[in-house]
């Protein structure tokens, strides 16, 4: 915008404030009014318009992040403060971790295990053990059968005729050793007489033990029966037993053996994850490089494992602008448009950005007022771009339209008359009316597309009136109509900056413009 066209807009700013639809404003007093007729003249010249749609926000960085300990323990060293630039990698605290450490190997033997376990289900059971468990169940069959046996002899105890007949057997079998023993004797070989003599101790131990079985002596023959059958079934169980666990390692384990393996294969690995986590997480390191923005533990604290620790953003990428655009606007808002963005902090810094991001889905307000979120990334490597934190107010000035080299007149040399736009050119000291086909409003200005040529004069008339108290000006309206809706148009163009409060947008573009006819004729 040329300083003729800001010079025009100073003028015709002040007309608005004294009074809206073209009428005049007149401080009444007891001195008769004094009016004064003034009018401003605008080369119609070439220039550069833009629409833009307007709105605020705050500076953010790339990337932002919240750093937490995982594990439990004490805190033993904070190696950064607020403020601080640090990079990549770079370790920022620490805490105790030997008790974190020794977790640690508790749940890998644990996990060892378990995966050991499930392997050999897995491998089923190798020959050699096989082997041995057919080993065990011969054995334990030889230990039933002479169980078996020795019941089988008690129960015949319990019989009087065969006790009488194993009576006589051991008596018949001391004779016959006697005898033999006699017979030894007569001879010289001392080797026979003592095998004879043995032989008769062991006849008349064996006809003694008879003996008392017959007279009662010992156990009660039922007794020992009792005792056989004991030993028989504890034998049984025992064999049983092993032909049962020879019988298992032959097919092989069970398919809710080998799933419970799983489980517990599974379960042990995730206790193994948990512990090297908790043991990594004992110490806290920059995940990228940039400015520590808060630290918020001590040496010798035990903080909560969902706490923050230390915060940090990134001085590696693009600042970016979070905003909200009204839904009447967000139709002229598309991605990848330019924005000029200004800073409160930053005192005649504009910078360069684009719109990275629109959204799909608005936001309902308190208000009522619908609004969407769009996102802004300020173009790097700028002149000021170095001032930039995150945190800064800004105000973004989205371009959504544009036209460079082409005619203009202010928005206040227009008049509108049934959908026809009028200027006053001034042609040989004469004022003429010529009607102008119009294309972008940026708000303040308007794009000429015909009617007028570069050079051409447009007159805009203007009315002082004066007393002795006070003064007061107006368009002149006589003969030059309706100019009454400039000042209409301008204030619809500019209105509801911010109407949700923050992050609330502003239209810049076409006023509704009134006629008015004759002298005096107001503006819509």
């Amino acid at each position: 915008m040329n300083k003729v066209t800001k010079n025009v807009l100073i003028i015709c700013g002040c007309v608005v404030v004294i009074g809206a639809g073209g009428t005049y404003f007149v401080q009444k007093s007891s001195a008769k009014p004094k009016t004064e007729t003034a009018t401003i003249t605008y080369e119609v010249k070439k220039g550069d318009l833009s629409k833009t749609v307007t709105s605020s926000g705050n500076v953010e960085a790339s990337n932002s992040v919240n750093l937490s300990f995982t594990g439990k323990s004490k805190v033993t060293k904070v190696l950064v403060n607020s403020g601080d630039q640090v990079q990549k990698g770079q370790l920022l605290a620490e805490m105790d971790a030997t008790a974190l450490q020794n977790a640690l190997l508790s749940a890998q033997a644990s996990y060892d295990s378990a995966v050991a376990k499930l392997k050999s289900l897995e491998a089923g059971t190798d020959a050699s053990t096989i082997a041995d468990q057919k080993s065990q169940v011969s054995q334990a069959k030889a230990a039933l059968d002479s169980a078996e046996s020795d019941l089988a002899n008690a129960k015949k105890l319990t019989n009087p005729t065969y006790v009488q007949q194993q009576i006589d057997k051991a008596k018949t079998a001391v004779v016959n050793a006697q005898t033999k023993l006699d017979e030894a004797k007569q001879g010289t070989d001392q080797s026979q007489i003592l095998f004879a003599q043995v032989a008769l101790e062991n006849a008349q131990n064996a006809y003694k033990q008879a003996a008392s079985q017959q007279s009662g002596g010992q156990d009660s023959p039922q007794t020992s029966v009792a005792a056989a059958q004991s030993k028989v079934d504890s034998a049984k169980r025992a064999y049983d037993q092993a032909v049962t666990q020879l019988s298992n390692l032959q097919k092989g384990p069970e398919d809710s053996e080998l799933a419970m393996s799983k489980a517990n294969v599974a379960q042990a690995q995730a206790n193994l994850s948990d512990a090297k986590a908790n043991l990594e997480g004992a110490k806290i390191y920059a995940p990228f490089s940039g400015m520590i923005s808060a630290v918020n533990i001590q040496a010798g604290e035990y903080p909560a494992s969902d706490s923050t620790a230390v915060s940090m953003f990134s001085t590696e990428g693009n600042y970016k602008i979070s905003a909200s655009v009204d839904d009447t606007d967000i139709t002229d808002v598309k991605v990848g448009q330019d924005v000029n963005i200004t800073f409160d902090a930053l005192t005649g810094v504009t910078l360069k950005g684009k719109v990275t991001s629109k959204a799909v889905l608005g936001e309902v307000q308190s208000s009522g007022l619908v609004t969407f979120p769009v996102t802004v990334e300020i173009t790097p490597g700028q002149d000021n771009a170095d001032k930039l934190i995150p945190g800064l107010s800004a105000t973004i000035a989205i371009i959504t339209d544009g036209k460079k080299d082409v005619l203009t007149v202010p928005d206040a040399a227009i008049k509108s008359f049934g959908g026809r736009k009028i200027v006053m050119v001034d042609s040989g000291g004469k004022t003429e009316q010529k009607e102008i086909t119009t294309g972008l409003d940026d708000g303040a200005s308007t794009e000429v597309v015909s009617g007028l040529t570069e050079g051409d004069k447009v007159s805009i008339t203007m009315t002082t009136t004066s007393n002795s108290r006070t003064s007061s000006s107006s368009m002149m309206q006589g003969g030059f109509g309706g100019f009454g809706g400039f000042s209409g148009g301008q204030m619809q163009g500019n209105r509801d900056f911010n109407r949700t409060g923050t992050g609330g947008s502003m239209r810049q573009g076409n006023g509704t413009s009134g006629a008015g006819g004759g002298t005096g004729g107001g503006g819509k």
